[in-house]
């Protein structure tokens, strides 16, 4: 064979040789290709499913929790919520368990959801692989409150509410609905529940000064002086044994309008007394849309109010003062006087009691059924 026929010979049998291994390589590549593209496409419809799911857990397990400690209504609740979100409560819900998170420890007052749901793939489905599933759960508890923010900017002295003695548990104990000043006209008689000279019950929370009237929500972290945090409280964080500052003076014209722009700012339905005050099976409560503690609350200005209980408020002769907070209540706050009500030497504020809301340490407390302030929250 001559050297230029066999060269010939030689490189139409090689390029016919690469020419099947091209289609081969490219063959497996493409598997390769459509592999890591269905696992892309599948693992997005995956991580989607999931994070609906644990919204539907959560939202199941937040929604029970408000009806802790009955768990048979915790749990009928629990399922209706999930039912309104279109959980397959016959295939998707694994189960619900009390007084145990999801995993596994001990807790009173708390309530788990388990979710499984499967998902179908679609381009995975070239690997073999038809449908994945996925699993969600979640923990809610419900709490007595027992740290707070948001605090009105006056102080109630203890034995104005417990009696003499300043001791929970008496019969002259302050009941439910009636009647306490928070802030105190100028007669400075300096007697017990009632005004001292220049201290009449305002606080200085956050910041001293009268500041600005009641205006929109200066939003979340930002300090507020004794006006804005009539309507929207102080943004200081307070438990008891935390001192806080007396106000100095009767601030009567920074009393007047921030009181005022908050009664005509306040949602029409939670307004007086008897529109924020239910009851629920013979039992006084706060209508929830009217709590600014409850996941319900519509939100805005409240006239419910967080009141810091204070030992020694009448013991200051006047001045900015450091005093001890030695309890927390909560009040609604009655609707001003028509006509001229603050001028000069007078301008009371008063309010009528709803509870007592005892701080321990901690942001949220052991649950006690009887408490009219309670809170929901995911624990896992």
């Amino acid at each position: 064979m001559k050297t230029w026929t066999w060269l010939r010979h030689t490189l139409r049998t090689w390029h016919r040789q690469e020419r099947g291994q091209v289609i081969v390589l490219a063959a497996g590549a493409m598997v390769v290709v459509l592999g890591a593209a269905a696992l892309a496409v599948d693992i997005g419809f995956f991580a989607h499913t999931k994070r609906d799911l644990q919204n539907d857990a959560d939202a199941m397990a937040l929604a029970g929790a408000q009806e802790i400690p009955n768990q048979g209504l915790a749990n009928s609740k629990a399922r209706v919520w999930g039912t309104n979100n279109d959980v397959d409560l016959s295939g998707e819900l694994v189960g619900i368990e009390f007084n145990t998170t999801c995993s596994g420890a001990a807790q009173p007052n708390v309530i788990t959801v388990r979710l499984r749901r499967d998902q179908p793939t679609y381009l995975a489905r070239v690997l073999g692989i038809t449908e994945g599933t996925m699993h969600a759960c979640a923990t809610a508890g419900r709490f007595s409150v027992d740290r707070f923010m948001y605090a009105a900017p006056w102080g109630i002295e203890d034995n104005c509410i417990w009696g003499p003695d300043g001791q929970v548990g008496g019969s002259d104990d302050i009941l439910l609905g009636e009647l306490i000043t928070l802030k105190y006209d100028a007669d400075n008689t300096g007697e017990d529940c009632d005004a001292n000279t220049g201290n009449f019950g305002a606080l200085a929370i956050d910041d001293t000064g009268a500041g600005s009237p009641c205006g929109s929500d200066p939003g979340p972290g930002t300090l507020r002086k004794y006006g804005e945090a009539i309507c929207w409280g102080a943004t200081s964080y307070l438990g008891v044994g935390d001192l806080v500052s007396t106000e100095t003076g009767n601030i009567v014209s920074r009393t007047r309008d921030s009181i005022e722009y908050l009664f005509d700012n306040v949602n029409e339905a939670c307004d007086t007394w008897d529109e924020v005050m239910v009851e629920v099976d013979g039992t006084p409560t706060l209508k929830p849309q009217c709590n600014p503690m409850s996941t319900s609350y519509v939100g805005g200005a409240s006239i419910v109010k967080l009141i810091p209980v204070l030992n020694g408020l009448w013991d200051m002769p006047g001045g900015s003062a450091p005093v001890p907070i030695v309890d927390f209540v909560f009040v609604v706050l009655e609707p001003p006087p028509p006509g001229n009500w603050c001028t000069g030497n007078s301008c009371d504020i008063v309010a009528r009691f709803v509870e007592r809301a005892t701080v321990p340490a901690g942001s949220k407390g052991p649950l006690d059924p009887e408490s009219l302030i309670t809170t929901v929250a995911l624990v896992e």
